[in-house]
C-alpha cells in the first residue's frame, strides 16, 4: 500500500512537470512567434521610409532647377530664390546697354552733328543752326559745287590750351562761333582744274569771314582735289571734305542779319582764261540763324 501511494505520487509529480514545462514550451513560441511578427513589421516598414527619402531627395533636387543663368526659377526653392538676381540689377544691366552713345563724326546725317570743336576748344559747344539737306549748288563751267549740309556751333567758356600756333586758337579761353559747311566740288571736264575752295566767304551786313580746309577738320574729312595738290581737282572726279568759318561772337551776330555765301568763278584760278573773260562770282543768301 505504502508503495502504491509512492508511485501514485511519482506519476503526479511527472504529470505536473509535463504540463509546467508544455505551457512555458507555449509562452516562448507564442514570444517567438511574436517578436517574428514584430520583425516582420520592421522589415515592412523599412521600405517605406526609404521611398520616403528618395521623394524627398527628388523634391529636394527639383527645387534646385534652375531654367538658364540669369536666375529663372524652374520650381524655386526659398534659397534659389534669395540667389536669384533681383529686378533692380537687371534693370541697371539693360539700362547701361541702352545708353545711347556718341557717334564718331562722320558725313552722314547722323556722324555729322559729332562736334569737332569740342575735343580741340573745351567749354560748352552747342549746335545752334542745322541744315541737314543740300542748301546750294552751283554749275560752272568745268565744275560744280555743292553744300551737302552745315552746321552752326556755339562755343561757350573755351577752356582747354591751345599752341599759339595753331589757327584754332583763335577761340582759345574765348567765346565765339564755328560754322562748318559739308561740300563737294566735281571736275565734268576731260582736264585737271585748279581751285582754292577756302576762298568761298561768308559775307554779313559788314563783315566777312573767310574759310579754311584745316581748322577743326579730322584728317580723314580733309577736300583733296588730288594727291599731287589739295587745290588740282582731277578730271572726270568729285572731291569732298569740310570747310570751316570761325569767328567772335560780334562778327557772328553781324553775320546773322543777313548772311550771304560768296563763291568764286573758277576761272579766277585757271590760268588758261583772261581776267577781262573770267566769269563772275556767286552770292547768294544763306541763313545761319
Amino acid at each position: 500500500m505504502k508503495k502504491r501511494i509512492i508511485i501514485l505520487a511519482v506519476l503526479v509529480v511527472l504529470l505536473i512537470g509535463g504540463v509546467v514545462i508544455g505551457v512555458y514550451a507555449n509562452g516562448n513560441t507564442a514570444k517567438d512567434n511574436e517578436d517574428k511578427k514584430t520583425t516582420a513589421k520592421k522589415a515592412t516598414s523599412t521600405p517605406k521610409d526609404t521611398n520616403k527619402t528618395v521623394d524627398t531627395e527628388k523634391k529636394d533636387t527639383v527645387k534646385d532647377s534652375v531654367t538658364d543663368d540669369k536666375g529663372v526659377v524652374t520650381k524655386g526653392s526659398s534659397d534659389i530664390e534669395k540667389n536669384a538676381p533681383t529686378k533692380s540689377s537687371g534693370n541697371s544691366t539693360e539700362s547701361n546697354k541702352n545708353t545711347p552713345s556718341t557717334p564718331a563724326f562722320s558725313l552722314s546725317t547722323s556722324g555729322f552733328k559729332t562736334s569737332n570743336v569740342a575735343s580741340v576748344l573745351g567749354g560748352t559747344v552747342t549746335t545752334t543752326y542745322l541744315s541737314s539737306s543740300p542748301s546750294f549748288q552751283k554749275i560752272f563751267q568745268n565744275l560744280t559745287i555743292d553744300v551737302n549740309q552745315y552746321k552752326v556751333e556755339h562755343v561757350v567758356g573755351a577752356n582747354k590750351s591751345v599752341s599759339a600756333s595753331n589757327p584754332e586758337s583763335y577761340l582759345a579761353n574765348k567765346n565765339g562761333y564755328v560754322i562748318t559747311l559739308d561740300i563737294s566740288i566735281k571736275n565734268t571736264s576731260s582736264k585737271d582744274k585748279m581751285y582754292k575752295a577756302d576762298q568761298i566767304t561768308l559775307v554779313g551786313a559788314n563783315e566777312f569771314v573767310g574759310g579754311s580746309l584745316d581748322n577743326f577738320v579730322p584728317s580723314n574729312f580733309h577736300l583733296i582735289g588730288s594727291k599731287s595738290d589739295p587745290n588740282n581737282f582731277a578730271a572726270g572726279k568729285t572731291a569732298r571734305g569740310l570747310l570751316t568759318f570761325t569767328m567772335t561772337e560780334a562778327v557772328y551776330n553781324d553775320l546773322a542779319a543777313d548772311s550771304k555765301l560768296g563763291v568764286p568763278n573758277p576761272d579766277k584760278f585757271d590760268s588758261t582764261v583772261s581776267e577781262a573773260k573770267a566769269g563772275d562770282d556767286v552770292v547768294v543768301s544763306f541763313p545761319v540763324k
